[in-house]
């Protein structure tokens, strides 16, 4: 076969967002060409996609006309391999899987929706051995002060939905008072139940992001970074976010032994995705704050883009049940000789670029250059343990 008949077909939901563009960016890289299909609830997104052909579909809340929709498309277009890319579509997709007409690469869906809920996801953990931040549900907002009190004298403590991303309903608090209009606000004003928050030990340390890819219990590869900088993080109720302005890649032992103890403890078979957050303690201990189960992170141009290897390829090629080429010493690590930084800004496309390429586009008046700084514009990176 030859043209586009011979090329694999791939369907990426929520086409024309962030995380689904950058995601195709690396798709596009693939050896040999994939054909992409994005499909979204959004006309204003489709017009941004990077796909081939693009399709207008029902909300996936809507149930059987969202699968009804996928089918045809699938049939339509003959699509190898359906790629949910956000956290309402993996579950339904995940509940869906033998009944979509194509194929998908996605963790169990009780790994799925273990991982999806933060507190059940942390209280897991805490029973496995792994280092998690101290959780308890808020219950009543009236129960916050009894709640808070289970912490003992903390100078602040993290309130936070069990679901969603991007730091969604987050909040650093200082009394239960502040718990209390929290929660009544989300509640009154956006309809979230109040069963929804919990209250967490707050993590003040460095904030890391681990994108894994598993097949079958066997860790394909891992690739880290840290998050520097945040969107619109200084406009934010929390201070920060998910999704980084600045991000640099590291390599640590301690860092990726504890997020293959992680996936391990949530599902010693592992298949498909998992991108998870830690964050350091006051001791700069890492703990496993989530795990964003079965879609790739926002920031995945700096993961395939460093390194021998592209992960989104990685993704594919396990996917349609080829061999993934992975040698074991590129399994952590595999993010080049130089440090590198992801730099991300609205209105504009993501860069990866090196510390050096950095220093190269500027002059300082003091004539000191980036890497006159220790390791680069931001702080020294992790050394490997």
């Amino acid at each position: 076969m030859s043209g586009e008949s011979s090329t694999r077909r791939i369907l990426v939901t929520s086409a024309g967002g962030g995380a689904s563009n950058n995601l195709m960016q690396g798709l596009r890289a693939c050896s040999p060409p994939v054909f992409l299909v994005g499909t979204s609830i959004d006309p204003y997104y489709l017009a941004r996609s990077r796909a081939d052909r693009n399709f207008l579909i029902p909300r996936v809340d809507s149930g059987e006309p969202y699968f009804e929709a996928l089918r045809k498309i699938v049939a339509r277009e003959s699509v190898d391999l359906v790629i949910p890319n956000n956290d309402l579509e993996v579950p339904a997709v995940s509940a869906a899987r033998d009944r979509i007409g194509a194929r998908t690469y996605l963790p169990s869906h009780e790994t799925i929706e273990l991982c999806q809920d933060k507190l059940a996801l942390t209280q897991h953990l805490a029973a496995k051995g792994i280092r998690v931040p101290e959780t308890y549900p808020v219950g009543e907002p009236e129960q916050a002060a009894e709640v808070f009190d289970r912490f003992g004298n903390p100078d602040r403590l993290w309130c936070r939905m069990r679901r969603g991303g991007g730091s969604k309903g987050s909040l650093p608090v200082k009394a239960p008072e502040q718990v209390r209009f929290w929660v009544e606000y989300w509640t009154e004003m956006r309809g979230v139940s109040e069963r929804m928050f919990v209250l967490c030990e707050y993590l003040p340390g460095r904030d890391y992001a681990v994108q894994s890819l598993w097949h079958e219990g066997e860790l394909i590869q891992a690739k880290a970074c840290e998050r520097l900088d945040y969107l619109f993080g200084g406009l934010m109720p929390s201070g920060s976010s998910s999704t980084p302005r600045v991000a640099r890649t590291i390599d640590s032992q301690v860092i990726n032994n504890l997020c293959v103890a992680t996936v391990r403890a949530v599902d010693p078979e592992a298949t498909g995705l998992f991108c998870i957050d830690l964050k350091e303690d006051l001791e700069g201990v890492p703990c496993v704050t989530e795990i964003n189960i079965g879609r790739f992170f926002m920031i995945t141009p700096l993961f395939n883009t460093v390194g021998r290897h592209n992960m989104a390829e990685l993704y594919l090629r396990l996917a349609l049940g080829e061999s993934p080429g992975v040698s074991p010493e590129d399994r952590f690590g595999d993010i080049g000789p130089e440090e590198t930084y992801l730099l991300r800004e609205i209105d504009s496309e993501p860069e990866v670029l090196t510390a050096d390429q950095i220093g190269s586009r500027y002059e300082e008046l003091q004539g000191s250059g980036v890497r006159d700084q220790g390791s680069g514009p931001g702080p020294a990176s992790p050394k490997a343990e």
